[in-house]
């Protein structure tokens, strides 16, 4: 596929990225001894303000605890591969984190209606059944060192739908659209990946 190549390659770039122009970071979070789960889970507090702000309708507080949150999420893992600390556990932890912040700020925009309600509560449901079908897919070929092996197979989905989002608080609201055609994709992709576990099985 095109966009999982082009998505492979983008992740190679911030990883190198991060890996270079983080390390001074890294370096003295590891002096700190603070490890990237506690990163991870310390993000899980800018929840409650996004929450707040959404529920104000400030979207300016939404926008900078939101960019906050994002910040903390290149470097817990940039933090796990400088420490050789990567596992199926954070990438677990990580993947919960991260989904469980989609589904405020969806149902944030939700809340200021931004756009059509059921469209965006289509595409919470929509990008959770995409990430349980991949998962259950790499099971069927890779073996985990914890209790699940998460496998976000196209975090594009997700990545498209954070651009979105981030144009609409500089004023650009193409979200109904945007979500439409989105919203088909990923159910090609969750028929797709249903197809492929059942001929596996």
């Amino acid at each position: 596929m095109i966009l999982s190549d082009w998505y492979e390659k983008y992740k190679k770039f911030s990883i190198l990225f991060r890996a270079k122009y983080f390390k001074p970071i890294l370096r003295l979070l590891a002096i700190l001894k603070i490890t990237p789960n506690q990163i991870t889970i310390f993000r899980l507090i800018f929840i409650a303000p996004i929450a707040y702000y959404f529920f104000i309708e400030n979207l300016t507080g939404v926008l900078i605890f939101y960019l906050l949150f994002w910040l903390l999420d290149l470097v817990d893992g940039a933090l796990a591969r400088y420490l050789g600390l990567q596992s199926d556990k954070g990438r677990f932890l990580d993947s919960v984190v991260d989904n469980f912040m989609y589904a405020v700020l969806i149902l944030g925009f939700i809340y200021i209606e931004a756009a059509w309600a059921w469209l965006l509560a289509a595409n919470i449901l929509l990008e959770f059944m995409v990430q349980l079908l991949a998962t259950i897919k790499k099971k069927l070929n890779t073996p985990s060192d914890w209790l699940i092996n998460v496998q976000p197979d196209a975090p594009y989905f997700k990545s498209a739908a954070h651009l979105a989002l981030l144009a609409y608080f500089f004023g650009y609201n193409f979200l109904n659209p945007f979500f439409v055609f989105l919203n088909g994709w990923l159910a090609i992709t969750v028929f797709y990946y249903f197809l492929i576990i059942e001929k596996k099985n």
